[in-house]
């Protein structure tokens, strides 16, 4: 465990010593920190991990590569190409991680009010070391991020174009296309918030039959899931969406890119909340919650900003850390840390 915390420490250190000492965002330091940190772990880090990297692992030759119908072709197109540079997959690694780095990192510099804490939050909430399990997800969802200025903006089509490329890599990206009608809807956000969960209650049965009907790779999200760690983990956001909510009420937060992004964090929570309830496979559908409780690490810190409290700052640290802790050495099952073999020394 003490890798996950000592390396984000000193990359969120230095973002401090830079800003104080210098005035300046650092941008290219954390990126290549955290890219690597990504990128030279072992297979045997994560779940899913060897399986993304059993090609490599058996020295596959390109010619003898077949493309799955079941597996986007996107992500097929990366992997078929990497396999005619390289065996080794910490250019698979590596590559994908910089990409999904550099995309939050991104948004949260032109977005954030607290450039050191939206990175603290990106670290602590997970959403750096989603796609240590999760890779294909990971890299939609970070794709998708660069969709915030267009949702913000109210441009349709390149919030459109940006989905579809996303999908390339996981077909989820398609299911938060109507989130972009939710939020930019002229309702009150209480209304959409409730809509959304009623919605999702009527269409969600249906939904996961088709997904796990259409691709045998999502046969077990239909399946009744007994592991608490997908519940306990919707719990928390749903308890940090209400405490948000409550807040922007009580302290007048009326920023407009704000009030989007709150809207679009809380539909997505209230969409998910059905999901739960049917038992479903933790890791399926529930995965979808990682498309909205990205955007806390935009939200928070101007929530934080506004009460002004360095006791509320120090408790929020203390329980993100805590959260990630447990996120990553129980839920997630990311520890301990390996090395991928060809950088030991010995």
């Amino acid at each position: 465990m003490l890798p996950y915390l000592l390396v984000p420490g000193l990359v969120i250190f230095w973002v401090v010593l830079e800003k104080k000492s210098l005035n300046r965002t650092s941008f290219w330091l954390p990126l290549i920190a955290l890219t690597l940190f990504a990128g030279v772990r072992s297979y045997w880090v994560g779940t899913d991990t060897v399986n993304y990297t059993r090609n490599f692992n058996n020295r596959l030759q390109p010619e003898y590569f077949r493309f799955n119908e079941d597996i986007e072709y996107g992500y097929q197109l990366l992997e078929y190409w990497l396999l005619h540079v390289t065996a080794n997959y910490f250019w698979l690694l590596f590559i994908t991680s910089f990409v999904i780095v550099y995309c939050y990192l991104s948004i949260i510099k032109k977005y954030s009010v607290n450039y050191w804490f939206s990175i603290f939050l990106f670290i602590t909430l997970g959403v750096y070391t989603f796609s240590f399990n999760g890779l294909r997800q990971g890299i939609a969802m970070a794709m998708f991020t660069l969709a915030t200025p267009y949702l913000l903006e109210k441009r349709l089509f390149p919030y459109l174009l940006v989905c579809a490329i996303g999908s390339l890599f996981h077909v989820t990206a398609l299911f938060i296309i109507p989130f972009y009608f939710i939020v930019n809807l002229r309702v009150r956000p209480a209304y959409k918030i409730i809509a959304t969960f009623f919605g999702s209650l009527l269409v969600s049965r249906l939904l996961v039959s088709y997904i796990s009907s259409t691709n045998d790779r999502y046969e077990d999200y239909a399946k009744v899931s007994e592991e608490s760690g997908g519940f306990l983990t919707l719990g928390f956001y749903t308890v940090l969406m209400l405490l948000i909510i409550i807040a922007s009420y009580v302290y007048k937060i009326k920023d407009k890119n704000f009030q989007k992004l709150l809207t679009f964090y809380a539909s997505g929570v209230a969409s998910v909340i059905p999901l739960a309830m049917l038992g479903t496979n933790a890791s399926g559908p529930q995965r979808l919650l990682s498309y909205f409780t990205w955007t806390l690490i935009l939200i928070l810190p101007v929530v934080l900003k506004k009460i002004n409290n360095i006791y509320i700052y120090i408790i929020s640290v203390f329980i993100f850390i805590i959260y990630f802790i447990l996120s990553t050495s129980r839920f997630s099952d990311l520890s301990p840390y390996v090395i991928n073999p060809i950088f030991k020394v010995f």
